[in-house]
Order: structure tokens, then sequence, then C-alpha cells
């Protein structure tokens, strides 16, 4: 019981039932557990610990346990990922294939897409989060401009280099999709010998970044399907 209390504190307070399981937790003393007030049911097949405090962290991950193999994304994957630009936003994005019914708890805001594929997902503390250049590829339609450049200017300091960055946002690129488009013409703007007054601050922000930048070595690692685990209803 101790290991599975553990594991709880280094998962935002949340486990599936499965996971439950494996730590020796019966149904009967889950069931004991919900009823003394220790543990609730914040999802179907969930576990939350009670005394854990409520975050903003602990929303993401939990988003991602419900059906529909959601991934984080957007401003929140900024955010979990350690880039500048999104601190103070508190909602939490989920990105589910097209065809999911993720029917996640709590105040979410729930993206659809045909494009999603496994390199596009990596894990961050055992959470599904979208790629750095995915999430880059798709800010801009529900961040700021300022905002997404700034998340972009982060990327580059961090390492991330300017090819991959444009490779996966060209990947991204359809009719309508505003995301894409921003990014591939910030990195051509910041390259060219002169650019326009209104972009001359941005711009040199993002040359200078990608002059520092080298090739990051990711910590993060590809989330296979058998890793996410996800509820099945």
């Amino acid at each position: 019981m101790h290991d599975f209390f553990t594991y709880l504190r280094e998962h935002d307070g949340l486990a599936t039932s499965a996971t439950a399981r494996d730590f020796g937790v019966t149904w009967h003393r889950e069931r004991r557990l919900i009823d003394l007030g220790v543990l609730d049911k914040p999802s179907h097949r969930v576990l939350r610990s009670t005394t854990f405090p409520h975050t903003w962290r602990q929303r993401c991950r939990l988003a991602t346990m419900g059906p529909g193999n959601g991934v984080i994304s957007h401003a929140s994957a900024v955010r979990l990922h350690g880039l500048d630009g999104c601190e103070d936003d508190e909602r939490v994005h989920l990105l589910c294939r097209k065809g999911s019914w993720p029917g996640a708890p709590g105040e979410i805001v729930t993206h659809f897409t045909r494009g999603l594929a496994q390199e596009d997902i990596v894990d961050v503390d055992g959470i599904p989060v979208l790629s750095v250049p995915s999430t880059l590829a798709l800010l801009r339609a529900h961040a700021s401009e300022t905002a997404t450049a700034t998340a972009l200017i982060s990327a580059l300091r961090s390492g991330w280099s300017v090819t991959e960055i444009r490779q996966v946002a060209s990947r991204w690129q359809t009719r309508g999709r505003p995301g894409p488009s921003f990014v591939i013409d910030a990195l051509q703007r910041a390259t060219r010998p002169a650019p326009s007054r209104n972009y001359a601050s941005t711009g040199a922000s993002i040359s200078s970044a990608a002059d520092q930048g080298s090739r990051r070595c990711s910590t993060t690692s590809t989330v296979t399907a058998s890793q996410r685990s996800p509820v099945q209803i």
C-alpha cells in the first residue's frame, strides 16, 4: 500500500484502477479507501488521492487518462515543455484524433485532427504531450502572435533547430490552419537581411535565438500505445 501512495505522489495524485491492482490494491480495498475519503474517482477507472492538491498539472494528466487517447497540446504543451509565452494560460488543451470521444472531465479545450502521428507525441513525466515542433506548428490558432513568437524563441534558445521546426510546420500546413504558416513565415523573416520595421524586434530575437541554439538532445521520449495505458470504457 505504501508503494501505491508513493506512486500517487509522483504522478500528481492520480492512478488508474489497473495500476492500483498492480500494487496489490484489490477492488474491495479500493472501495473501502473511497468510502473513507482517502481516494475519489474523478473519471471512470481513475483514482485520485484526496490529500493531493488539485493543480493545473493534475488536470493535464487527468485529461489524458480518459478515453480517446488525447495528448496535451497548444498552450498547455508549451507550459509542460517549460517554454516561455503561455505561463498565464490555465486552460487544458487536449488534442485527439478525428473520431475519438474523449469525454474528459473538467474544463478542457478539446481539439481534433487527422494529422496526429506517433512521432508527434512525447512523454513528459508520464504525461503524453505534443512534441515541441508540433506544438509550435499548431499554437497560433489558440494563442496570440506575441505568445507564439515567444514560445518559438524559447524553443530555439533551448536548442531546437530551425530546420526541424520548419519541417514539422510544413508537414502540418493545410489550408485554413494558421499556425504552421505563422511559424514558417517567422523563421523566413528572421533570416532576411533587412526585416520589415514592424517585425524587426521579433525577427531579430528569433534570429538571435536560432544562432545561439544547438540541436537539442531531447529528454522526452516517444510514447507508445502500451505506455499510455488509456482507460477503456
